[in-house]
């Protein structure tokens, strides 16, 4: 498998060793190693895109969940073009920002006030920052492998054991801010009753990993009573939600709204750029005219490029089209035929795992538990495939001309057509030969 995919990547293969000696690690992302090495992009447009070696991948890595619309559309290829004309970069306001605001104001009921941010992981870092200036109190509460960025706040709890730190680097007292819990209201009251310097309890509200661990029912819902009860701030990390669930996100969906909700990803059509909204009594913490117990503004934030001219171009030109929530059911409707073919795949090579997802995602679990189980294991079980299984499994399918996104998921956008849906399932089901041939994954 290794030798049929290398001949067929040379290019890739030499750029990714001229990568070792200028790039650390030969890469910008963590998320972006591979073996035998990592594939280099040279274009995208839709649902697919090309290597430098000429190959095509139909994508379900979208821009790490960030291109709902599908690479190059042509409102944000407009929009962006007219912007590059005018300027990139004013380090001044402009109007731009104003219609971005109001349109997330629009389609979230948490949304009273919104300030801009370079990434996701800036959004978190900002969120915990106001909840802690907000209540006076250190701590937050996390959850088993959700995903909040690379920032020191939230760097516990990300991999399994969930109790240790994923990098060097880390002051204890930083460490020790963040209690990490399984999705059980009564383990967080428990927690609550013992701990009284919680300021905050920020998760996915999809369950990890975009829903690689699902979370239970009115879960979200017993959340927001526990943080009222405690005057506890509850964020909600939308960053990959955000406008792919629905217009308003999960929110919407589950009627549960949160003090402080971080965006970023579709939120700018794919471009860099995040946002915290919120409560205007957490949120004006930021407005330099107010005094907040001495400072003015509460809560110190700058960022060269926040809301820049291109970001807040493409943002406009996104939400505009995610308002009216035709683009999300048409993703939802190719991610829901994948997983029911893909089911029916593993049934009948008799694959031990499942398959499974809402919106517009599918995760694919390979392990020795029933299908009807999956919303019952922990994040321990469900996040513990071994990692050569789930390298094996992504260049499979790579080799194949089908990209993931990360792990053993990927998500889709309303550019994914009926024939990319019917090549992937060939894709797929090839694939599951191939492995189980090779005694690659496991069978019943």
């Amino acid at each position: 498998m290794d030798n049929s995919f290398s001949s067929k990547r040379q290019k890739s293969k030499e750029l990714s060793e001229k990568a070792k000696n200028l790039i650390a690690g030969g890469i910008t992302s963590e998320l972006r190693y591979a073996t035998p090495f990592p594939i280099f992009i040279c274009k995208a447009k839709g649902s697919r895109k090309w290597d430098v070696d000429g190959n095509e991948y139909i994508d379900y890595s979208m821009g790490s969940a960030a291109l709902l619309l599908g690479h190059s559309h042509e409102a944000i290829v407009e929009a962006v073009n007219l912007q590059v004309n005018q300027g990139t970069l004013y380090s001044s306001l402009s109007e731009k920002e104003l219609e971005w605001a109001e349109l997330i104001s629009s389609m979230y009921a948490s949304s009273e006030r919104v300030r801009f941010v370079g990434s996701g992981t800036e959004a978190n870092i900002l969120a915990i920052r106001l909840a802690r200036a907000f209540t006076g109190q250190s701590k937050i509460i996390r959850f088993e492998g959700h995903f909040h960025g690379w920032g020191d706040d939230t760097n516990v709890g990300i991999k399994f054991p969930f109790d240790k730190k994923v990098s060097h680097g880390l002051p204890k007292n930083v460490v020790d801010s963040s209690i990490v819990c399984p999705a059980d209201l009564q383990f967080v009251e428990d927690v609550l009753s013992e701990n009284k310097d919680i300021a905050a309890i920020i998760l996915e509200p999809s369950g990890a990993s975009w829903g690689t661990v699902p979370i239970p029912n009115s879960f979200l819902k017993g959340l927001r009573k526990l943080c009222d009860l405690n005057k506890v701030v509850l964020i909600f990390d939308e960053v990959i939600t955000g406008f792919r669930w629905s217009p308003g996100g999960i929110q919407e969906l589950e009627g549960v709204t949160p003090d402080l909700t971080t965006l970023a990803k579709n939120l700018t059509g794919g471009l860099p750029g995040g946002c915290v909204s919120g409560k205007s009594e957490l949120m004006d913490l930021l407005d330099p005219s107010k005094e907040f117990k001495g400072l003015q503004a509460g809560v110190f934030h700058r960022g060269t490029f926040n809301a820049n001219p291109l970001s807040s171009a493409s943002g406009i030109a996104a939400l505009e089209i995610f308002k009216l929530g035709e683009v999300q059911k048409k993703a939802d409707s190719s991610a829901k035929k994948l997983r029911q073919n893909f089911s029916q795949i593993f049934k009948k090579y008799e694959i031990s795992g499942f398959v499974y997802g809402e919106s517009s995602t599918f995760h694919i679990f390979l392990g020795s538990h029933k299908k009807d189980d999956y919303t019952n294991l922990h994040a321990r079980e469900l996040k513990s495939i071994p990692p050569k299984q789930v390298l094996d499994f992504q260049m499979s399918l790579r080799s194949r001309g089908v990209d993931l996104m990360s792990y053993t998921g990927g998500v889709t956008s309303s550019a994914h057509s009926e024939e990319d849906v019917e090549r992937t399932i060939t894709a797929f089901e090839e694939s599951i030969v191939e492995l189980v041939n090779n005694d690659k994954i496991p069978r019943l």
